[in-house]
């Protein structure tokens, strides 16, 4: 989403409002500051309660490489203020054992009115993508499964939206026992994976499965010099106070390192 913190606060300025033509928006009234580049500040992190979810940060022998770099990273957070808390979150497990699915009930529909608002798109359904041929086989079988997935208004739908709420609640109620600014963990928990093979070790599903907001930033990097993310995940509306975070530990840290193969912008490191 952007090269900086900085970045993605300019980013979501632009992103953010009421849209009457997607009623999900309407709960963003009143929760909207004025900029999110208002709360770039250096010391962000000073005065906040971060929790480490010990059961995010290494499940197997594999994740141990990036939960050393992760574990270094909250000990630099203490320098720069923070209080950190390692924290469990009963029934996370359970929680998190089957991924939940509300995409495979919500992709078709939602994609085929999309398209239908643009006539001038090369496509007008996920069914004519399909046809078509024009994606990637590492995801055909993901697009096939959501084409053909029944309409939300199942029983399963419905269990799928009570299992998301049950986690946002599980998360709260963490968070609210500790009074904690965040949860921070790594946003993968295993090395990254050779180009082609299958990434192991994701925990992007607790953001998109509970709704809640989270932003990553650079945790530093293993011995072989291998990126590793931060994702910290605070409650509902607290975008400002999560850029805050993250921007006071990028800004000390530097922990980006600008890929060779990507030109740099003016100006920018």
């Amino acid at each position: 989403m952007g090269r900086s913190v900085t970045d993605v606060a300019i980013v979501l300025d632009a992103m953010v409002g009421y849209d009457p033509a997607d009623p999900q928006t309407a709960e963003s009234v009143g929760n909207i500051p004025s900029s999110y580049t208002d709360f770039l500040r250096d010391e962000g992190l000073s005065g906040s309660r971060i929790g480490l979810p010990t059961s995010l940060l290494s499940t197997v022998p594999e994740d141990e490489k990036v939960a050393q770099i992760v574990r270094r990273a909250m000990d630099e957070m203490e320098q720069q203020g923070a209080e950190v808390v390692e924290v469990t979150i009963p029934g996370l497990d359970e929680l998190l054992a089957n991924p939940l699915a509300v995409a495979e009930y919500e992709t078709r529909d939602d994609l085929n009115a999309y398209l239908a608002e643009h006539p001038s798109a090369p496509v007008r359904s996920l069914k004519e993508i399909l046809d078509s041929g024009n994606y990637h086989p590492a995801i055909e079988s993901r697009l096939l499964r959501r084409q053909e997935s029944p309409p939300p208004d199942t029983q399963e739908y419905l269990e799928q939206l009570l299992k998301r709420t049950s986690l946002k609640q599980a998360i709260l109620l963490v968070m609210a026992e500790h009074d904690l600014d965040a949860l921070a963990y790594p946003t993968i928990r295993r090395v990254a994976a050779p180009i082609g093979e299958d990434q192991q070790g994701s925990n992007g599903c607790l953001s998109a499965n509970s709704g809640l907001p989270a932003i990553t930033v650079p945790a530093g990097f293993t011995e072989e010099g291998l990126a590793v993310g931060l994702e910290l995940l605070g409650r509902a509306w607290s975008e400002a106070r999560l850029i805050g975070l993250a921007y006071a530990f990028e800004q000390v840290t530097q922990h980006r390192r600008p890929p060779t193969s990507t030109p740099s912008l003016s100006g920018a490191r």
